[in-house]
């Protein structure tokens, strides 16, 4: 059965998104609801936000729950092989695999060939750590029901100069920089949230835990085999990076689709 949050829930929400658009729009954002934003990253402020669908064919992101989620920063952009190079000289960590290959390698593309652990060390070694699942999918979805981080579907157009999928369309035949597509941003200005590549989460992975799932700063259900992964990536056709979209791993696996941000929370 559907859970269906409260009428002063569904309140709550529309205050907290109109008090955040009105302070945007008079640009006291800045200067009174967002604290010092760490360079690179961007601000999610706490509140409630959509998780999951229920009209989705795939049982794991199924029922559309509601979530509170405290306030924190994530990465505007996904790591790149730039900055995973500054960590590697600084620490010494085994490279990753595909970290030699020409058609990953470039240093403004995202680093992929990490596994769960080596996403982790990394973030450990800047202070921060992996963004929750919930946390990940609000800093890409926003307030709203949008299934991409831009809103509909097509509402970029059919050119798809706004987010790196299949093919040669959006330019890149594989990754792109991990700046690239700034029309496809998040209501909170993180890039490449749907596509290029799938990103590691904090999370171990049920398929069923959005039935059981606090409704405050969930962190994932008790240890399992797998890992989340979030974001689609340049394999995945348009329809294939929807925000809800949800894949697992095992944590070792190190693949040319996969890659991470990091989280620093507030609380």
């Amino acid at each position: 059965m559907i859970s269906y949050p409260e009428p002063s829930i569904l309140k709550k929400i529309k205050i907290q998104t109109l008090l955040w658009l009105v302070l945007s729009t008079i640009g006291l954002s800045s200067a009174w609801a967002v604290p010092n934003t760490p360079p690179g990253m961007v601000y999610v402020p706490e509140g409630y936000f959509q998780m999951g669908q229920s009209s989705s064919e795939a049982e794991d992101q199924k029922p559309m729950h509601f979530v509170y989620t405290s306030a924190y920063f994530i990465d505007k952009h996904e790591v790149s092989n730039a900055e995973y190079k500054k960590f590697l000289e600084a620490t010494g960590h085994v490279k990753p695999k595909y970290w030699e290959d020409d058609r990953f390698n470039q240093p403004d593309h995202p680093v992929v060939g990490v596994s769960w652990f080596d996403a982790m060390a990394y973030s450990r070694w800047k202070g921060r750590r992996l963004p929750t699942e919930a946390e990940w999918e609000k800093a890409a979805r926003g307030n709203d029901d949008r299934l991409y981080p831009w809103g509909e579907k097509w509402a970029k157009g059919k050119k798809l100069y706004f987010v790196n999928v299949f093919g040669m369309e959006d330019r890149y035949e594989f990754t792109a920089p991990v700046d690239y597509y700034a029309t496809g941003a998040s209501p909170f200005g993180a890039l490449n949230m749907a596509g290029n590549v799938w990103e590691w989460c904090l999370d171990w992975y049920d398929k069923d835990y959005y039935r059981i799932s606090p409704e405050l700063d969930p962190e994932g259900p008790e240890a399992t085999q797998m890992k989340v992964l979030r974001g689609g990536s340049w394999v995945n056709n348009i329809d294939g990076v929807q925000v809800t979209q949800r894949a697992r791993n095992l944590p070792e696996m190190q693949n040319n689709i996969y890659g991470f941000r990091t989280v620093l929370p507030l609380r």
